[in-house]
């Protein structure tokens, strides 16, 4: 069995091949039918155009000039072409050329009287026995009482229709190889900008991320594409870095309690302890683990909200009372670091969501604010809605953010230099923007050094 390659090149040029062989075959019999029809009509006038010729030639000179002008006819062509006969008004005949080679003539004595009647000319395509073409034939009058029953052969028509589909053929076998190798050529140059991509893939499976590929003037579509290969590849690199820098960033996160854990198990270990010394390093050790398992927990939950795996429970809930309550729980906070804390919003504010979830996303913007505001500073909440969404502000006089770092502050595990001083994972933010996309909403942040920040809920409003 014969198998062939499987490649795009290979395919390309076999169906360009075969549409171009189709369009040659359609056009040849398309030209090759409309010649032979052309033929047929105008040996059909050729006929008629003998009838006149004999009609006039009979007005001239009569019936014996009719028959002299038949007589040299034949001896100028061939008589196994053509033929002539006469015939009266009764049916009788006048007048005939030689028959040795027309003997498959059939009756005609009934379309002699149906010419005579209806003074019409007949004509009519006999079939030849042992012949691959056939004759024409007519019968019309020349004189009020004068049939003349003439045809001739097809044999000339036969013969250029041959030649005609001999020349087809052995320009069909030229075409064939010429339309293969310019459709090989075409395709390649038609996957050239798809074997660069291919090419650059592999250097870059093996490990050479810096390369890109050129966009090659090969076409809107190969540009495209080229275009979001290297946009692919940028991007690569880019989530490539964030994850090293979030993996330090957890390695960094992991490594504090873990060493907590462990100079507290070496201390433990260290000298004679008393019972109330080991509850003190057990406990403290409790408390490392439970700030351990509230990391690795949170890391999850921002995951399972970004990849809509989680499946929550939402049902309709008063926004306004949950801001409320959420200022009313931090202002102890508040004024143990001698922050004021306001609040102003407008009542009965619902939306369709997740009650626990918007909840944690509130209580970490206020703990947020709160955390890295310094005493004497001010947190404020306002809560405002529209038909279309509702929006709650949390803004703080603190350090604020450096511009560099507000693009990131929503990553996972991300955590600016001056916030490092504090305790936290850096997945607060993250799960909070997370919500508020699972809700239909989003957050955004205006900051500036020094001055505070300003964090932007929007969620859509039922």
């Amino acid at each position: 069995m014969i198998r062939f390659p499987s490649t795009l090149s290979f395919r390309l040029t076999f169906w360009y091949t075969c549409l171009v062989i189709v369009l040659i075959t359609i056009v040849f019999f398309v030209s090759y039918l409309s010649l032979q029809k052309k033929l047929d009509q105008d040996m059909k006038h050729d006929l008629f155009e003998d009838i006149v010729e004999y009609q006039i030639l009979y007005e001239k000179e009569g019936l014996e000039g009719v028959k002299r002008e038949i007589e040299q006819e034949i001896k100028l062509g061939e008589e196994e072409t053509f033929f002539f006969q006469l015939f009266d008004q009764e049916g009788q005949q006048l007048y005939r050329s030689g028959l040795s080679h027309w003997q498959f003539l059939p009756e005609n004595h009934h379309i002699v009287k149906q010419v005579f009647f209806t003074r019409e000319p007949f004509f009519q395509t006999i079939k030849i026995e042992g012949k691959d073409y056939r004759a024409k034939t007519i019968h019309d009058l020349i004189a009020p009482n004068i049939l003349l029953y003439t045809g001739e052969t097809t044999e000339d028509i036969r013969d250029i229709m041959a030649l005609l589909f001999n020349i087809f053929t052995k320009v069909f076998l030229i075409v064939i190889p010429i339309t293969f190798g310019i459709g090989w050529l075409m395709s390649m140059r038609a996957v050239k900008g798809i074997k660069e991509v291919s090419r650059i893939a592999a250097e870059i499976e093996r490990g050479n991320l810096d390369r890109r590929v050129f966009v090659l003037p090969q076409g809107d579509e190969i540009r495209q594409l080229v275009n979001t290969f290297n946009a692919m590849l940028d991007r690569i690199r880019v989530l490539i870095f964030e994850m090293t820098e979030m993996t330090d960033n957890i390695a960094h996160d992991l490594r504090s309690p873990l060493a907590r854990i462990r100079i507290i198990s070496e201390v433990s270990l260290s000298n004679d302890r008393t019972p109330e010394e080991f509850r003190t390093a057990a406990s403290d050790t409790i408390e490392e683990c439970d700030r351990l398992l509230q990391m690795i927990n949170s890391a999850l939950d921002v995951a399972e909200i970004e990849a809509g795996s989680l499946l929550v429970e939402k049902k309709k809930v008063n926004l306004s009372q949950l801001v409320e309550d959420a200022c009313e729980l931090f202002e102890a906070i508040s004024e143990n670091k001698h922050i004021k804390l306001t609040y102003r919003m407008e009542h009965n504010c619902f939306i369709n969501g997740n009650i626990q979830n918007l909840q944690r996303m509130i209580a970490n913007l206020l703990d947020n604010a709160i955390k890295y505001t310094l005493e004497g500073g001010r947190v404020d909440v306002a809560l405002t809605s529209t038909q279309q969404n509702i929006k709650i502000m949390v803004m703080d006089t603190g350090m604020g953010i450096p511009e560099q770092d507000q693009i990131r502050v929503f990553d996972r595990f991300y955590r600016c230099d001056q916030s490092r001083t504090y305790d936290g994972c850096g997945l607060g933010l993250s799960f909070s923007k997370a919500v508020a996309r699972s809700h239909g909403g989003d957050i955004n942040l205006r900051s500036s050094l020094e001055k505070g920040s300003c964090f932007i809920i929007e969620l859509p409003s039922t």
